[in-house]
């Protein structure tokens, strides 16, 4: 009798070990404590050490994604969501050994350019069936409510997933994008209008190099040089890249159509001909060819040294015309300038067709079919949140509660609050009050009308295949900046990158089995 009632006594404290040691036992157990890294592209969202403003020691005071993890841990007994101090901030050099060994946050800001090399690790949980199921905390009838994906655009969805059809991330944001612009010089340079075709903004930089040579300032190797034109981060010649083979679209996507050439489909559009033996898409084919020239253009005013050139400070200096920009750049921008000039925003200008007859400058337009463009005003969502195996290793229950948490801060009432307060980018729904960004999004939301654009990066093989292709189209630019028109280098340094491509096609082919039986043949027009 003793030894059965020492047998239950010791079963009992082996339980209650064990509902310890997984820490899911609610009551009056521990809590299971998740981790968010609160990174993001346009700003990250951790809490600052006060909420005091200060101009230049806290500009930006926020503790909005602490207050949304209390109101859910809240709701979430037993659990408990503690904001990071600082963002790893997709960090590979921190991020890459925490996830080796299991010990990054739960949920972490990832950025997907890398996500061909790491989707095979076993970082990150797929979200994909988790994405078909309704968000709770979705009100009725409003996107979301019947499957999570839906809170996003079925094309921009489409951008964020993995060369293996996987989703690993929940975008928390939308990133607006375009260029910001000194209407200070606009007006003395004799610009009444914002452009809005790549003629327009090759003219515009005309006259404000002829303005500035007018003020002793068309120097480029000056420091006080009025630069016309300069991005932050080259986002336009993806805009340009797309532009130019979209009319293609519909013979790229096939294998998963959703309005995005990905990484299949990339490796199906290199590998198929048209009856005359032209690849259906090439790196260095005659469209590459005649984005180099477009890229040529649009940097024609480059100041010497353009490598080291830093954009943001010459623009609030007043050298810098137009900057090409995101969110983050445009919020940093405004309140750096505080009022010492007039700003504007405008969103990049599309791409148009050499028109019948005389043409002042032929070269500013192109002599391809543009007749689709890429959506202006955004660059679609952003800031990715990944459940990592951190959360895994706690057990599913955990990774149910991280997707839960995804959830709340991606329905639209939260992720408004979330978004907004913070004020470096748009929410999830769209409703912004920022004139600044609203500009663009009525651009975005014009757009979204009509059936014929495109979504961001929608033919954008740079984007859709992996990091070492990424930054070898990157390194490319900067080699046909500097060739400035030359055919031979710039037919050299394409070839250097069809071998890039070729190598990422092989790699992806391999780590993904993809089964080219299933691969339709093209017949569609020739290809040109």
């Amino acid at each position: 009798m003793m030894k059965k009632f020492l047998n239950y006594v010791m079963a009992f404290v082996m339980a209650g070990s064990a509902c310890v040691a997984a820490m899911g036992c609610s009551g009056k157990g521990k809590e299971i404590v998740i981790t968010v890294d609160g990174g993001g592209q346009n700003a990250h969202f951790n809490s600052t050490k006060s909420m005091i403003y200060d101009k230049y020691a806290n500009p930006y005071p926020y503790n909005t994604l602490e207050k949304i993890g209390e109101e859910w841990s809240k709701a979430n007994p037993g659990y408990k969501i503690k904001i990071a101090s600082s963002s790893i901030n997709n960090d590979r050099e921190t991020m890459q050994p925490a996830l080796n060994q299991k010990t990054a946050p739960e949920i972490l800001f990832y950025l997907g350019t890398t996500i061909a090399e790491d989707m095979s690790k076993g970082w990150f949980v797929e979200l994909n069936d988790y994405m078909e199921q309704p968000n709770k905390y979705s009100a009725e009838g409003e996107p979301g409510s019947e499957h999570w994906k839906d809170i996003y655009s079925a094309e921009e969805y489409a951008t964020t997933l993995a060369p293996n059809g996987v989703k690993y991330t929940a975008e928390v944001e939308k990133c607006p994008i375009g260029l910001i612009y000194n209407k200070t010089i606009f007006e003395a340079a004799g610009i009444d209008e914002t452009p809005e075709t790549f003629a327009d903004l090759m003219e515009a930089q005309d006259k404000v190099n002829a303005y500035a040579i007018a003020q002793e300032r068309g120097d480029v190797s000056a420091a006080d040089y009025l630069c016309p034109y300069y991005p932050s981060y080259p986002w336009y010649d993806s805009v340009l890249e797309s532009s130019l083979y979209g009319e293609y679209l519909e013979y790229y996507d096939v294998l998963n159509v959703d309005g995005f050439l990905d990484a299949q489909e990339t490796a199906r559009a290199y590998m198929t001909k048209d009856k005359n033996g032209t690849r259906l898409y090439a790196p260095n084919d005659a469209r590459a060819k005649e984005k180099a020239r477009l890229m040529t253009e649009l940097t024609k005013y480059y100041p010497a040294n353009f490598e080291s050139y830093y954009a943001e400070q010459q623009f609030t200096a007043g050298n810098l015309a137009m900057m090409e920009v995101n969110g983050g750049d445009i919020r940093k921008i405004v309140d750096a300038i505080d009022g010492k000039f007039e700003l504007g925003v405008f969103s990049y200008p599309v791409l148009t067709q050499l028109p019948q007859g005389e043409v002042e400058n032929p070269e500013y337009y192109t002599t391809y079919n543009v007749d689709r463009h890429v959506r202006r005003g955004s660059s679609g969502y952003t800031s990715g949140w990944a459940v990592t195996n951190s959360a895994i290793a706690k057990g599913q229950d955990v990774v149910d509660k991280c997707v839960d948490f995804l959830m709340y801060v991606t329905s639209y009432s939260v992720n408004d609050r979330m978004i907004n307060d913070k004020g470096f980018s748009i929410p999830l729904s769209g409703n912004t009050e920022y004139s600044y960004f609203k500009t663009l999004t009525d651009d975005f939301n014009e757009d979204k009308l009509d059936d014929t654009t495109m979504a961001w990066s929608a033919v954008c093989p740079g984007a859709a295949l992996n990091k070492t292709y990424y930054d070898a189209n990157y390194v490319t630019r900067i080699e046909i900046i500097k060739a400035k028109g030359d055919e031979n280098t710039i037919d050299l340094k394409l070839k250097g990158l069809l071998s890039s491509f070729t190598t990422a096609i092989n790699n992806l082919y391999k780590q993904n089995s993809w089964d080219t039986s299933t691969w339709p043949a093209y017949d569609g027009p020739d290809i040109t």
